[in-house]
């Protein structure tokens, strides 16, 4: 995955210095000078990893009435969100709405490039742990809707005969459904089979 930041603001200064300081590291900067250039560039890309630094206040819409618009589109980039008329209400306004770090202006340089650092690896571990919710996603899209029934039983705790009697099976029916379950996880055990189901909220 690239070292990857996206930066809003509305000032060229502010995108030009950031921009120098954060190629200087290393990593590659996409500038954008409103919200909305961002979004007609991304809305399709629900998997964009890196980072996003967004200032609170600009021209139209803002980094935080953005943010406070409803569910975030992009749950593998962290967001860092800078200001420069910083209050206790905007900062927790702005945690409580997902962001990785707030920052007030001016920008304490070394914290930022060590905040942008943390942020950047846990993109990586989200889209890690994103990917392997997929995987576990495809195994159980194999699943009949019997399967599935049958296999929130057994999770539940209830014996062969006991999801037989809920659901209307004869046990050795029961029995196949469980080896067939069994068979398209890749699991050989219902302990296996309840660790691979609990992946599919990884994200």
């Amino acid at each position: 995955m690239d070292n990857l930041v996206y930066l809003i603001d509305d000032d060229a200064a502010v995108r030009e210095s950031l921009a120098f300081l954060l190629s200087a590291m290393g990593w590659r900067v996409a500038p954008y000078d409103s919200v909305a250039a961002f979004t007609d560039e991304h809305r399709e890309e629900p998997s964009l990893t890196g980072c996003l630094l967004l200032d609170m206040r600009m021209p139209g819409k803002g980094g935080l009435a953005w943010l406070e618009e409803g569910q975030w589109p992009w749950p593998l980039l962290p967001t860092i969100l800078m200001t420069g008329h910083g209050t206790i209400d905007a900062c927790r306004r702005a945690f409580h709405n997902g962001v990785f770090e707030f920052f007030t202006k001016p920008l304490d340089a070394d914290k930022l490039i060590e905040t942008i650092g943390r942020a950047l690896e846990e993109s990586r571990q989200r889209a890690a742990r994103w990917q392997e919710s997929r995987r576990v996603m495809a195994l159980f899209g194999q699943l009949t809707a019997r399967e599935h029934e049958v296999l929130q039983a057994l999770m539940e705790g209830r014996s062969n005969k006991e999801v037989a009697g809920r659901l209307n099976l004869s046990p050795r029916t029961v029995e196949a459904h469980r080896a067939a379950i069994f068979a398209k996880l890749g699991v050989t055990s219902l302990v296996q089979a309840i660790r691979e189901y609990d992946k599919l909220h990884l994200v």
